[in-house]
């Protein structure tokens, strides 16, 4: 098995075959599908379609209560198989079927590098275009901006699982809930070199309805404060980064208030510098 997909959910009944779905057009076809139920009610097994059911790559397991994604994520690659490790969330999609071939053969080419990512295509609830983004390609440029801005988009990557066991995963800390991906690639990129593709290869979903609180968006914020204290000294940048995210912190309160057009445009800035 060289890459296992690892696939988070909780009550993500509405989207999930989408997602599946999207697994299954890609061109590139040894892989395994890890979906890890955490605590959906009804289960998340009675949403998904048979025909993906039967595959006997797919592999669904269930936690009991809600763990979070943190916990969730661990364990999912924890019963993984594969060389590599894929990612993507219940209500994303890949939408390029050449996706996982052109990680696969970058990674295999570039021995140095742990990871590589992609662009994306940003999409409203009902699945219709906002706008597309390519993130920083070279190890270079993402180690130019990385303590200012993740520059990964999640559920794009593909890293190798041995580096994943040698730095013990995902961190499970209340200092990195809402940032565990982003602390994990700064991690990553203290052992390895790191890559973004330049393709739109997922369709990302920006939720406003039911997104996450204020309260919780801005913990998010002042945990990453904390990455960037905790990294400077292996990334250049430290005290611009600081002062980026204590900007974040204080136009948050005003982009939350302001019209539906105007936050989509700001993102869209955002994603793109």
């Amino acid at each position: 098995m060289r890459v296992s997909i690892i696939l988070p959910t909780f009550n993500g009944h509405k989207l999930i075959n989408r997602s599946i779905e999207s697994i299954f057009r890609q061109s590139y076809k040894d892989w395994e599908l890890v979906i890890l139920d955490d605590g959906s009610s009804p289960s998340i097994e009675d949403s998904i379609d048979e025909k993906y059911l039967k595959d006997h790559r797919v592999h669904i397991y269930r936690n009991n209560s809600n763990l979070g994604i943190q916990k969730s994520l661990n364990r999912g690659i924890s019963l993984s198989r594969g060389e590599l490790i894929a990612r993507i969330d219940d209500d994303d999609w890949w939408s390029d079927r050449e996706k996982l071939h052109g990680q696969v053969r970058f990674l295999e080419s570039n021995p140095e590098y742990g990871m590589v990512g992609t662009g994306a295509i940003v999409v409203d609830e009902g699945g219709e275009e906002i706008f597309r983004y390519l993130n920083k390609e070279s190890d270079r440029e993402i180690r130019s901006i990385i303590l200012q801005k993740n520059p990964f988009t999640h559920s794009s990557v593909v890293f190798r699982k041995h580096l994943f066991d040698e730095l013990s995963g995902y961190s499970e800390s209340l200092e990195t809930k809402g940032v565990e991906d982003y602390d994990l690639w700064l991690r990553m990129g203290t052992k390895m070199k790191l890559a973004n593709l330049p393709r739109y290869s997922i369709s990302f979903t920006f939720r406003e309805s039911g997104s996450i609180s204020s309260d919780i968006k801005i913990t998010q914020l002042k945990n990453n404060l904390g990455l960037i204290n905790k990294y400077k000294r292996e990334y250049r940048g430290g005290f611009l980064a600081l002062c980026y995210v204590y900007l974040k912190l204080w136009g948050y309160r005003v982009y939350r208030v302001c019209p539906k057009f105007l936050r989509d445009l700001i993102f869209s800035v955002y994603k793109k510098s």
